[in-house]
């Protein structure tokens, strides 16, 4: 599987992982009791985001990684009032995003034949 099609897919696991625990608190509320809501939720949530955590550990190029961060903090709630903060830090990330793909682009790759000679 490639980058792009695990990215995509913890994305959708951490996406699921929250709004699925919020359908399932507000389903076992309504079903039986605020406790089974909760425990429905707590589990939901846990089983999505080990999904998402192992979709984003295997991947193998991490070139994106600080941009990700970066936006996740911009979509996140505000921690600190105001807007300024998460444009700060969205711009940091893509500009770190860029500079790390750069550096790596001008690094020569060593052919798997020369390491295998060896």
């Amino acid at each position: 599987m490639s980058d792009r099609n695990r990215s995509c897919l913890g994305f959708v696991f951490l996406v699921s992982a929250l709004f699925l625990a919020v359908a399932a608190l507000v389903g076992g509320w309504i079903g039986w009791d605020f406790r089974t809501g909760a425990i429905l939720s707590v589990g939901t949530f846990a089983i999505f985001a080990i999904l998402a955590i192992y979709m984003f550990v295997t991947i193998k190029d991490y070139a994106w990684f600080p941009a990700v961060i970066g936006g996740l903090y911009a979509v996140l709630p505000d921690l600190v009032a105001g807007s300024i903060d998460d444009i700060g830090v969205l711009a940091l990330g893509a500009i770190i995003s860029g500079v790390w793909s750069w550096r790596k682009s001008r690094r020569p790759e060593i052919p798997e034949q020369s390491i295998s000679e060896n």
